[in-house]
């Protein structure tokens, strides 16, 4: 698959700014003995701001523990600061590139005038699409240029592709602390990056996101802000002193329109460091020994359309997993369906014997009785000697009437299939009970 590289028209603005605003790096910023063009990093024992630069170098590469011999692509090089500063100091072998190619002519001859110039090479290169083999370096550095990168996810593909196995990547830079902002914010925002040539940041989420996307483990992302700010103030601080004379050179054209834009976003910059719209950042990740599948970002996958399902196979499938139920032992006696069928039968005909015999108890009843009360008549005459004699029949009936009386009272149940034709009602409802 082709790789797509930064548009011409970006790649024109990166470079336009980064040529025409070297005369604002060389004499506020840059120092000999770093050459870095990157914000410092300040603790208690640093005195000035060329350690400051000094030791920012130190902490990036703590992140990667650089090894004498290692072969280091310095991502974004500028002129060569880092590339230079990483030879002379663990014994590397760098490849710098950039798109400047003013840029790169000047690393070449601080490399020269330092005796590095065999161990720090320098090419004109897109670091979303680079020309190198795979598995080309054991470090990718990146020193505040990662940001320039128009698809941050691209860049961290090329970058997985370019490392080896077990290879290390760190990245120093700024970072959106959340997205979206407050429109007015957003604007400032913008405005300030323009002047950089940036054309927008990535959260800090979205940068971890889109480096395990690519494959890489090991993520970790530490927010190194309060150690950045006095860089940061310092620049601001000379912005506002130098403010007034580089609009007025802007108004005489002393000063082009990069430049004075250049001015401009340093001071933007303070600004929305106080309404906390970025923070400044050292992310490092490596890439795994052995390959694992890579996991789309949140973006990508918001992004991509959802995979179609799987064509009907023809083919025998394995069935899919289900919830098992322990099920009480049938009866073995035959078939579910036949027992049902032969209870249902044999209910039936016990049903039909019921009321049978219920119809011939009650027709026997009233002459049980006609038969008692015509012997209890004679025993009127005499109750005194009969009547002991007369109850007796009356209790004989009574007691043979009452198994008939439960039996009538008590039906089988009868078969779905032989409803009643006045079904029984609900209690509640009136309507026929839904048990018929």
């Amino acid at each position: 698959m082709a790789k797509t590289g930064t548009d011409a028209a970006i790649r024109k603005w990166i470079v336009d700014y980064y040529d025409g605003s070297w005369f604002d790096y060389r004499v506020v910023w840059l120092n000999r003995g770093t050459l870095a063009k990157h914000f410092g990093y300040w603790e208690p024992h640093i005195r000035n701001h060329a350690e400051s630069l000094l030791n920012m170098n130190k902490q990036v590469a703590a992140r990667v523990n650089p090894k004498p011999g290692e072969r280091v692509l310095d991502a974004g090089c500028g002129v060569g600061g880092s590339s230079i500063w990483l030879a002379r100091t663990f014994g590397l072998n760098t490849v710098g590139i950039s798109l400047s190619e003013k840029e790169l002519e000047r690393a070449r001859r601080y490399a020269k005038e330092r005796g590095l110039e065999a161990q720090c090479t320098f090419e004109v290169q897109d670091f979303v699409a680079t020309t190198f083999p795979d598995e080309s370096f054991d470090i990718v550095w990146a020193q505040e240029s990662f940001c320039h990168a128009m698809d941050k996810g691209a860049w961290m593909k090329e970058m997985f592709r370019l490392l080896k196995p077990g290879g290390r990547l760190v990245i120093e830079d700024w970072f959106r602390p959340r997205r979206p902002y407050h429109p007015a914010d957003e604007a400032m925002f913008r405005e300030w990056l323009r002047g950089w040539a940036i054309e927008d940041l990535a959260t800090r989420d979205e940068v971890v996101e889109d480096a395990r996307a690519a494959g890489f483990a090991d993520t970790r992302l530490d927010d190194i802000t309060p150690h950045v700010i006095r860089s940061v103030r310092r620049l601001y601080g000379m912005t506002v002193a130098l403010f007034p004379g580089a609009y007025l050179g802007k108004l005489v054209k002393l000063r082009s329109e990069v430049l004075h834009r250049n001015i401009v976003s340093a001071r933007l910059q303070w600004r929305a460091r106080n309404r906390n719209l970025w923070i400044s950042g050292i992310f490092s990740a490596r890439k795994p020994e052995a390959p694992e599948e890579p996991k789309p970002s949140k973006r990508q996958a918001e992004a991509e359309p959802a995979p179609m399902p799987p064509a009907a196979s023809t083919t025998s499938a394995e069935p899919p997993a289900v919830e098992f139920v322990q099920s009480p032992p049938e009866d073995t006696a035959g078939p579910a369906p036949a027992r049902a069928a032969e209870a249902a039968a044999k209910g039936k005909k016990k049903d039909k014997a019921g009321t049978a015999r219920a119809k011939k108890e009650d027709k026997a009843e009233p002459a049980a009785k006609a038969k008692a009360e015509h012997k209890a008549e004679p025993a009127a005459e005499s109750p005194q000697s009969n009547g002991e004699k007369a109850a007796k029949p009356k209790t004989r009936a009574a007691k043979s009437s009452q198994p008939h009386d439960e039996r009538a009272a008590k039906p089988k149940p009868r078969p779905a299939s032989a409803k009643s034709e006045n079904p029984p009602k609900d209690a509640t409802t009136g309507e026929p009970s839904a048990s018929e």
